[in-house]
């Protein structure tokens, strides 16, 4: 069983840059809102949802920390987002070369449903549809990041992580990044599709 340790779980995931820059009483904050969280949703916490949980529980507890510390929700929030976006930007660039390739699509059908049967436990509702071959398509109908934020009353920030989505994959060069909904943005489902180009 994955052990989940906040220190850990901060250093693999993508605020550790961000974290870096805090005070230590802080640091401390986040920790301590790190582990009353883990302690808060144990049915989450299985081996599939490290990674996710990594990221998530540590943008959780870094906004509930800043607005203690003074700053609004709104304020918060965007602070955090504004990191994670900082941090995956670099990712922008070798997102694109990689989908350069026209074999890109026929790569996600093949690795995305084994990927995703690695790292999605509980909460998670994901279905792979049958497609043309030159698409990859995947719905997700329950997700967790909507679950949790919504559980902390901030559903809001489930729509900062699906943005990452758009970032990554909104400009690639030999495949269509589609969608008609996002669960974050108030759909009830996201409909991801990537169409060879």
């Amino acid at each position: 069983m994955k052990r989940y340790i906040p220190e850990k779980m901060i250093k693999q995931g993508r605020f550790r840059t961000y974290y870096e820059t805090w005070d230590e009483q802080s640091k401390k904050q986040v920790l301590a809102k790190m582990n009353q969280l883990l302690e808060e949703n144990p049915e989450y916490t299985d081996d599939n949802n490290y990674g996710h949980l990594c990221n998530l529980f540590t943008s959780l507890a870094m906004v509930m920390v800043l607005k203690e510390n003074g700053k609004t929700m709104a304020e918060a929030e965007k602070e955090v987002a504004d990191a994670m976006y900082a941090f995956i930007e670099p990712q922008i660039a070798s997102m694109e070369k990689l989908a350069s390739h026209g074999w890109f699509v026929g790569l996600l059908r093949l690795t995305m449903p084994v990927k995703f049967g690695k790292t999605l436990g509980y909460g998670w509702d994901v279905e792979f549809l049958k497609c043309p071959k030159d698409t990859f398509a995947m719905t997700t109908h329950k997700c967790i990041y909507q679950q949790i934020f919504t559980k902390y009353g901030m559903p809001e920030m489930t729509a900062v992580f699906c943005k990452v989505d758009d970032i990554l994959y909104s400009n690639l060069p030999r495949a269509e990044f589609i969608y008609t909904q996002q669960i974050g943005t108030g759909g009830s489902m996201c409909d991801y599709s990537f169409k060879k180009r």
